[in-house]
């Protein structure tokens, strides 16, 4: 799992892809950097690429950036053997990186009309290809064979070993309050701290903190503002009333299918809190799902991403506020050159 740098490159890339894309739940499944290579970048945007690696080339720079991901989880599940072996367990490597893999998926560009009209914002649809199971890759674990050799308490300890013990949550706390802690969770969070973590982010944190306000004064830029406004009367003369900003539309979608999935059904929360995980470790199944509102719901996201899309062509929308954007981002780099060089010149070095 990404941790600091990957969190703050995300935070950071999101927050300014939103305004352009719609960085959600639903979006593109490579996140902010990928929107930005997409796209032309901006004066501070091109301060991230050169840290993070982001290409401007379009489909090949994605490739690399792929590719780049896999090597480094490679690096993580070499880094877990090694661990594991000093806690007196043996452990194989997985070659993909414990990573599932689709073959199918669409090329379709994320965001784009023609994305739109096939699969809406990727909520409910399946631009991935998931969803053919034939297709889909998924390699065994090597280390399966070797647990299931195990009593119950050499493999609760071979378990606590590689994620950590585990953690007892506070039913009444607030879930978006809680902070991972790598140094709890076990020889992954030593492997992936190791490989993700980026000392530079740390000595710049203030830097990176400043650059998160660049994106929140664009968002509210008059001129944004004024954008956001059109739009939304747009989409309202198309019967999608009630969004006052594009990145509003996807997430607030996403909320109606979760529902619609079941899994924060009281009945079947309490079916759930009710079981008897020791008799029947493999739980109560996936909730009943409503197949016509399954339906009903495609229908709709779809629409309203249609819909979307062509308020944002005929309000000038991704250039008017990319305009803002740089402008905005150009005032920033003038004013923190000195420390952004410094970011970047510490974020390449070799330690």
């Amino acid at each position: 799992m990404p941790s600091l740098a990957a969190r703050r490159l995300l935070g950071a890339a999101c927050a300014a892809a939103l305004l352009l894309t719609g960085c959600t739940a639903g979006g593109s499944p490579d996140g902010g950097a990928t929107a930005a290579a997409a796209r032309e970048l901006g004066p501070l945007e091109e301060y991230f690429a050169r840290v993070y690696g982001w290409a401007d080339d379009g489909e090949a720079g994605l490739d690399e950036q792929n590719a780049e991901y896999e090597r480094q989880q490679r690096e993580v599940e070499q880094l877990v053997a090694e661990c594991m072996r000093e806690q007196g367990f043996d452990y194989l490597p997985r070659e993909d990186g414990g990573m599932v893999a689709a073959s199918g998926g669409t090329d379709l560009e994320w965001g784009s009309a023609e994305f739109a009209e096939q699969f809406g914002y990727g909520i409910s649809t399946d631009p991935r290809g998931w969803d053919d199971q034939d297709d889909a890759v998924a390699s065994e674990d090597p280390n399966q064979e070797y647990v299931d050799s195990m009593s119950d308490a050499e493999r609760e300890a071979y378990y606590a070993a590689l994620w950590g013990p585990p953690v007892e949550m506070d039913e009444d706390a607030d879930p978006e309050e809680y902070e991972y802690d790598w140094t709890r969770s076990g020889c992954y969070g030593a492997a992936q701290h190791e490989v993700w973590d980026d000392d530079a982010d740390e000595e710049f944190a203030g830097l990176l903190d400043e650059v998160s306000r660049v994106w929140e004064q664009t968002a509210e830029d008059p001129r944004v503002r004024a954008l956001d406004a059109a739009w939304s009367s747009c989409m309202a003369d198309a019967g999608y009333g009630g969004f006052d900003a594009p990145n509003e539309a996807a997430p607030r979608l996403s909320e109606e299918w979760n529902v619609i999935q079941g899994w924060d059904d009281p009945e079947y929360q309490a079916l759930r809190d009710g079981w008897d995980w020791d008799a029947e470790p493999d739980g109560p199944g996936e909730p009943e799902v409503d197949e016509a509102a399954v339906r009903a719901f495609t229908e709709r996201e779809i629409a309203v991403a249609v819909a979307d899309a062509g308020c944002k062509a005929e309000v000038g929308y991704d250039d008017g506020v990319r305009e803002v954007s740089h402008e905005i981002q150009q005032e920033f780099v003038d004013q923190h050159r000195a420390e952004l060089e410094a970011w970047a010149e510490a974020a390449g070095r070799d330690d």
